[in-house]
């Protein structure tokens, strides 16, 4: 799948780190400074082009229309919306926009982007998560004690028995959500498709 980085900031270089050689990946950067470019280049599996984001003749040539997914993650809020609009036109199938101000939020939402993610609430192993099909139902939270808290549907594995998930180091699921209401789950705790997992894990930032 092809996947869109516009802008190489933290966020970018870090999810540039991320999908960089992942199988099945197409990685294409965009970053407007010459030397960020060029150090790209150096160091990453990935078309790397120089150049304004809101340029919509530069998404074409990144292959915006055939993308699977686009990043906007420049550090200005305006750019990354204008980023989102283009590439929702151009066709892009998915666009992930990063925001400072939330109050944006329902504007990205209303032009069609999929995803609005802030630093406050994500990190960037959940954008590529997202991206790569773990997809969280809600934003990640932060909270004390270096952890994150974020709900998934447990549709992918509905039918099987809560005590038959194999959970990475540092993820728990202390809480279930089925029909509005919180449980316990038990290791012989049936999974429906509909339940909703909470999951908390330890923030790798």
């Amino acid at each position: 799948m092809k996947i869109i980085v516009v802008g190489l900031g933290p966020l970018g270089k870090r999810l540039a780190e991320e999908l960089s050689g992942k199988r099945g990946v197409e990685l294409v950067l965009l970053d407007r400074d010459e030397a960020v470019c060029k150090a790209a280049a150096e160091r990453y599996d990935a078309l790397v082009l120089q150049g304004d984001g809101t340029d919509p003749e530069l998404l074409a040539k990144a292959g915006a229309g055939e993308a699977q997914a686009l990043v906007a993650a420049t550090g200005s809020d305006a750019l990354n919306t204008v980023v989102a609009l283009l590439a929702k036109q151009a066709g892009t199938k998915e666009v992930v926009v990063l925001l400072d101000d939330l109050a944006l939020r329902t504007a990205c939402q209303a032009i069609g982007v999929d995803k609005v993610v802030s630093p406050v609430l994500a990190a960037a192993s959940e954008i590529k998560a997202y991206l790569l099909g773990e997809r969280a139902l809600d934003f990640s939270v932060a909270v004390s004690g270096g952890a994150r808290v974020a709900e998934f549907s447990a549709g992918p594995w509905a039918g099987k028995r809560f005590g038959e998930l194999e959970l990475p180091k540092g993820v728990a699921i202390p809480v279930l959500l089925r029909e509005g209401k919180a449980l316990v789950p038990e290791p012989g705790t049936a999974l429906a498709p509909e339940d909703v997992l909470v999951v908390v894990a330890q923030d790798e930032r």
